[in-house]
């Protein structure tokens, strides 16, 4: 059991329920908070359009109104878009968001012609120098230049020196992502983090309602590793993220 889930997908982006479908599943499923984080705007298959943002917002609001049980985050799941360290947030909405995480997902626009090879070599060159170093550069420096969350499954579709990785997650507070959906860490990578000062957070990743709560996956690994459970920061209670705290109206 965790006290709450905070990487959930609906249909603003490529989830399979509404917003108050992923609200019903975490409260039938015994959680306090949980986090609505459709995908970035830049992602050209999945990501939340940038003319449904005002209905995401609103939705999350009259969930809120309607669960006063449960207290409901309104964040997203943005994605890397350069070596530079850019994220997909939208400036005009960024102050609206209580939670932001941010992961490495294919199918993204790039920002400039310049950042095509970042893409294409997780696509055509996954083992080259160029593209760990690339990839590497796009986290740490979205995590050093912006105030991000959580890093969703970390090493998933991209090679990265994760201790590099952890060095900046560790430096900023950013927690490092047990992921629900998949494994994106070995018990050695975790206890590797974890001697650099990383805290860890199970999320589902839920893309249906009937996911949701669900982190079975990768508890099973952090199990393994031996490392204690008080560096997961969502297992007895709420975690503190950085945007100021939650925006909502609800909850304990």
């Amino acid at each position: 059991m965790i006290y709450g889930d905070y990487h959930t997908h609906t249909t603003y982006s490529h989830g399979k329920g509404s917003v108050e479908d992923n609200v019903r599943a975490a409260i039938a499923a015994g959680l306090k908070e949980v986090a609505i984080t459709d995908h970035g705007p830049r992602h050209l298959l999945a990501g939340v359009k940038l003319r449904r943002l005002p209905d995401f917002f609103a939705d999350i609001e009259r969930m809120r109104e309607k669960y006063p049980e449960i207290r409901i985050y309104a964040g997203m799941e943005t994605n890397f878009l350069s070596p530079r360290g850019e994220t997909d947030v939208p400036k005009e909405y960024a102050d609206k968001l209580d939670v932001i995480i941010c992961g490495y997902h294919k199918g993204i626009r790039p920002l400039k012609m310049r950042d095509v090879p970042f893409f294409a070599g997780n696509l055509f060159f996954k083992n080259s120098a160029k593209t760990l170093a690339r990839n590497t550069d796009a986290y740490v420096n979205a995590i050093l230049n912006n105030d991000i969350d959580i890093i969703s499954h970390p090493c998933h579709d991209c090679r990265i020196d994760l201790k590099a990785v952890g060095e900046a997650a560790a430096a900023r507070g950013t927690l490092m992502e047990l992921n629900g959906k998949r494994v994106s860490m070995t018990e050695d990578e975790l206890v590797m983090l974890a001697s650099l000062g990383c805290r860890f957070i199970l999320d589902s990743d839920a893309h249906t309602p009937e996911k949701v709560g669900d982190v079975g996956i990768e508890r099973g690994v952090w199990q393994r590793s031996g490392l204690p459970d008080e560096l997961i920061v969502n297992l007895t209670g709420a975690p503190q993220f950085m945007r100021g705290g939650y925006r909502g109206k609800n909850g304990g």
